[in-house]
C-alpha cells in the first residue's frame, strides 16, 4: 500500500540500520495501482482483510504467522494480528504453538516445557503488552547456544538496533 518511495511499515523500524542499497529496494513502493483504482481503494481493501483476519480468529480458525519476505517483517505481521483483535499472546502463539500443533509437533516444540526443544529470545520490553517489543531482542538461544542479538544483526549487515 505504500506510495512509491515510501517505506512499508514492516521496514520502517529498520531505517538507518540496514545497508543503503537494501533500504533503497524497500523504498521501491508497492504494487502499481491500475488506472481504474486508487491507493485509497487498496487501503480500504487492506482494512477489510485485517477485519476478516479478526473474524477468522474469533471463529477459531488457526492462523499461522509467516512472511514471504526476508524475515524482519514477522514482528509487523504480529502487530497486524493485534490490530485485528488478537491479544499479544495470541499473536505470539500464531508463530509458536499453533504451527507446531498443526503439523503434529506440539509434543516436541512450540512452547516452553521440560523435555521440549526450544529456541528462546531475551527481549528488552514486554511483548505481552507491546508485541513490537520483539524487535528489541538482546539474546538468542538456539540448539543450546547463546548468541548476542546485536552481533547477529551486525553479521547480517545491520548497523544497529531497530527502533
Amino acid at each position: 500500500m505504500p506510495e512509491n518511495g515510501d517505506l512499508s511499515p514492516s521496514y520502517a523500524p529498520f531505517v538507518g540500520t540496514i545497508p543503503p542499497t537494501t533500504e533503497r529496494v524497500f523504498r521501491a513502493g508497492g504494487f502499481a495501482v491500475p488506472k481504474d483504482l486508487t491507493r485509497a481503494d487498496y487501503r480500504a481493501s487492506w482494512a477489510k482483510m485485517v477485519a476478516l483476519l479478526g473474524r477468522m480468529h474469533r471463529a477459531g480458525i488457526p492462523i499461522v504467522a509467516g512472511t514471504d519476505g526476508s524475515g524482519i517483517e514477522i514482528v509487523h505481521e504480529l502487530e497486524i494480528y493485534v490490530q485485528a483483535g488478537f491479544t499479544p499472546a495470541e499473536a505470539l502463539a500464531s508463530a509458536t504453538i499453533i504451527p507446531a500443533r498443526l503439523v503434529g509437533q506440539d509434543h516436541h516444540t512450540g512452547s516452553i516445557k521440560p523435555g521440549k526443544a526450544a529456541d528462546l529470545v531475551l527481549v528488552e520490553g514486554d511483548p505481552s503488552q507491546r508485541i513490537g517489543d520483539l524487535r528489541q531482542t538482546r539474546i538468542v538461544m538456539t540448539e543450546g547456544r547463546l548468541f548476542d542479538a546485536d552481533a547477529l544483526r551486525k553479521a547480517a549487515g545491520f548497523s544497529g538496533r531497530p527502533k
